[in-house]
């Protein structure tokens, strides 16, 4: 493909300066954006301009250097991240919509798209399966193996799979996770992992599916089988530029060295500080190691963080210079000292997350709008004292789990036949779909179809269709298979339409009332609405194609299009901007994003860092690497913070029904304590990371006291504990029941008389 010709003798009319291209960037990123040939390694540190950085860079190459855009793959992480980078590029670009931006898995995708069929048995059809069509389909392959789907759970053998094909099949079956006592308990596993494994990959290509990990592993398969295949992509790529490399895997790596193979011309972006991602197989010596896989590679590195106030900034470098796993840079912002970090103690999860409330409602009197207020946590279970408390104090808050709202039921089902229409051959859509709504197909009814499909190695759906299959089914089932199959062959003819109109060809042909009536509960759920959202999604996704396909690139529409879409997305891209509601979410998920203020709840051992790193720092197997990483994971959240950030910690924490006491996080001392507001116990042992705030002005209170607050009404005071920042009451409230409020932020107002 040539960089010359008509696309350049237009654009040359009217060249964009040069300078305009760099205007605002530090000579550190110019340096980045202006790179020549070769390999270039940018370490930029969080909230240092790296998304600015990559778009400017693609911008550069096409204006200045003339490079066809059609040449220039840039690959991130996350659809909200490649978006973002598209509609920057956008901006300066006129026709940036050829350059390829996207996710590692869309990249595999789209390629896949094209050249699957070389790899024999696969069409470009093919299903992607989400997590929960797996662990169906290796659930049956445990039974079918004759092993016990109780002693090896689906999501265990389901984990086993995806660490092996990450490792990109380098390595044979090992022992993964310990599943019993028995003596010869790791050749058993490596007994089931092999039997179980070799049934899922061929229930897999026998529907024309793939998992999430194939969407990489079959890219590999395909340049590793088909070098000729790997030498177009690697040729017509001049340019290649990989954000967050910190992140990549074994497979992505080695898909990173085919694609570079040819032209040399790689910029890889990322920090090992952030790598957070180890135990889905994240390789943090991929960035490590780039220097000596790709000689004289430049080094550029991005330290001026223009998020954070130094405050918040130097405490995230005080802690993470403890680890070993990284390369050194020097953070630093010109946004002055800031405020100082909050550090707090709470009595339970309970208290915590009433303080985290009582916060944010006083930070909302302040002006401060809630969608600038995040909320992390390391893992999911401290999630239900934090709602509770947010729901009580009347506060709009999201969590981001994208994912959830298509494992919906009545999202999957819906999703099943349009998967079913798309590619026939998708037996678990057809398992799905073929009694939904209920066609009188009892299980004997549906077994006796599978067997006779996979007897003959036909499709679940072909098998319905085949009058011989049909004789020798009685009763309702009969009739079900036959109605079943013509509603099949009035899907067919949906599959080229538009998304939209697609998902509501198959509503109209299914019996919805029946549908919907089968799926009432108890529980107020709209399942009509959520269906609703489906289509409205579809019809937008449509509109997007049309405006992305105007700019020049190469997009994928229709109902095909479309379920590729839905099954890449992730939890951060159900990131809701434009209302005004609290954040809340896992550390994991808050890489990437910034708050003004964020707090960091459940800062304690066993916690944060996770019990897991703990016992693999004492058990010695390489020691540090698990503790380092819960260390990169808090380095994270301190960082995202803008202006203010609070870290908390309960004495006593329910876990799994128990009452345990907990000890502080030992990354919470890392931090110098003169950056810190202050942790204020009673008790004269206990670790000060800095000193006390001062209190605000309160009423002289005791127990038995009456007082008044805003939002629960009168109360007695019941005890009163803590100084400094941590001064709490325990309050009694008829209407309400009994809350522990911070003083600094409850504003009790002293009532007369007293309740004794």
């Amino acid at each position: 493909m040539s960089s010359t010709g008509d696309l350049f003798s237009m654009r040359a009319a009217d060249p964009a300066p040069r300078e305009d291209l760099l205007a605002g960037l530090n000579p550190p990123q110019r340096e980045a954006v202006t790179h020549g040939a070769g390999p270039m390694l940018i370490v930029a540190g969080p909230g240092s301009g790296k998304t600015r950085v990559i778009t400017r860079r693609i911008a550069w190459l096409a204006l200045e250097r003339r490079v066809d855009p059609r040449r220039i793959l840039a690959i991130t992480f996350t659809n909200k991240a490649a978006r973002e980078m598209r509609e920057r590029v956008a901006a300066i670009l006129p026709d940036a919509g050829r350059a390829w931006i996207s996710t590692f898995h869309s990249m595999g995708a789209r390629i896949l798209r094209g050249d699957i069929e070389m790899l024999g048995g696969y069409t470009r059809d093919f299903t992607i399966y989400d997590t929960a069509d797996r662990q169906g389909v290796i659930k049956r392959a445990i039974q079918d193996a004759g092993f016990d789907i109780v002693r090896f759970r689906p999501a265990v053998v389901g984990g086993w799979i995806s660490e092996w094909k990450n490792q990109g099949y380098e390595e044979e079956a090992t022992r993964v996770v310990e599943v019993g006592s028995d003596e010869d308990g790791g050749a058993l596993e490596t007994e089931v992992f092999d039997a179980v494994r070799k049934r899922y990959e061929a229930a897999l290509k026998s529907s024309n599916a793939l998992d999430f990990d194939d969407l990489l592993v079959k890219v590999l398969e395909l340049f590793e089988r088909h070098p000729g295949v790997r030498d177009v992509y690697a040729e017509r790529f001049e340019h290649l530029l990989v954000d967050e490399y910190q992140d990549t895997n074994r497979v992505q790596y080695r898909i990173v060295r085919h694609l570079a193979s040819r032209h040399g011309n790689i910029v890889v972006c990322g920090d090992p500080d952030q790598s957070i991602y180890g135990w889905r197989g994240a390789d943090i010596q991929n960035i490590l190691d780039f220097e000596h896989d790709f000689g004289g590679a430049r080094v550029v590195l991005l330290e001026q963080n223009y998020r954070s106030v130094n405050s918040v900034l130097k405490a995230a470098q005080a802690v993470i210079e403890r680890n070993s796993q990284r390369k050194r840079k020097d953070l630093w912002s010109d946004r002055g000292a800031g405020e100082p970090i909050q550090v707090v103690e709470c009595e339970n999860e309970d208290d915590e997350a009433a303080m985290i409330a009582e916060r944010i409602v006083a930070l909302r009197r302040e002006g401060i709008r809630a969608k600038d207020v995040a909320i992390f946590y390391r893992v999911n279970f401290l999630q239900r004292a934090l709602e509770t408390a947010l729901r009580l104090g009347r506060i709009p808050y999201q969590i981001v789990a994208g994912t959830e709202f298509y494992q919906r039921r009545e999202i999957k089902d819906l999703v099943a036949y349009a998967k079913l229409a798309v590619n026939p051959r998708d037996d678990v859509a057809f398992r799905r779909a073929v009694n939904t709504p209920a066609r009188g197909i009892g299980d004997k009814s549906l077994d006796e179809l599978l067997r006779f499909a996979t007897d003959r190695r036909i499709s679940a759906l072909e098998a319905a269709r085949s009058t011989e299959l049909r004789g020798r089914i009685r009763g309702r089932a009969k009739g079900g298979l036959g109605a079943f199959s013509l509603l099949a062959t009035k899907l067919s003819e949906i599959v080229l339409l538009p998304a939209g109109l697609a998902l509501r060809g198959i509503l109209g042909a299914i019996d919805t009332k029946a549908w919907y009536a089968e799926m009432a509960t108890e529980q107020e759920v709209d399942r009509e609405a959520n269906v609703e959202e489906l289509v409205a999604h579809a019809e937008i996704f449509e509109e997007r194609v049309v405006e992305r396909r105007a700019s020049g690139e190469e997009v994928r529409g229709g109902l095909a299009g479309f379920l590729e879409e839905i099954a890449l997305v992730s939890d951060v891209d159900a990131l809701e901007d434009s209302d005004d509601r609290v954040t809340m979410m896992t550390l994991h998920a808050a890489k990437g994003l910034e708050f003004p203020v964020v707090f960091l709840a459940g800062c304690e051992e066993e916690i944060l860092p996770h019990v897991r790193a703990i016992r693999q720092a004492e058990e010695g197997s390489d020691a540090e690497s698990g503790i380092e990483e819960e260390r990169r994971l808090f380095y994270v959240g301190l960082t995202r913070a803008a202006d203010r950030l609070t870290l908390s910690h309960a004495r006593t924490r329910r876990t799994f029904g128990q009452w345990s006491f907990r000890a502080p996080s030992r990354f919470l001392a890392e931090i110098p304590p003169a950056l810190v507001a202050g942790m204020a116990t009673d008790e004269e042992e206990s670790v000060v990371l800095g000193a006390f705030e001062p209190l605000p002005q309160v009423p002289d209170l005791a127990p038995g006291d009456r007082v008044e607050h805003d939002h629960f009404g009168r109360g007695v005071i019941e005890t009163l504990q803590g100084r400094g920042v941590n001064a709490r009451a325990t309050v009694r409230f008829p209407a309400h029941g009994t809350k522990t409020l911070l003083l600094q932020y409850a504003k009790l107002k002293k009532l007369g008389g007293a309740s004794r």
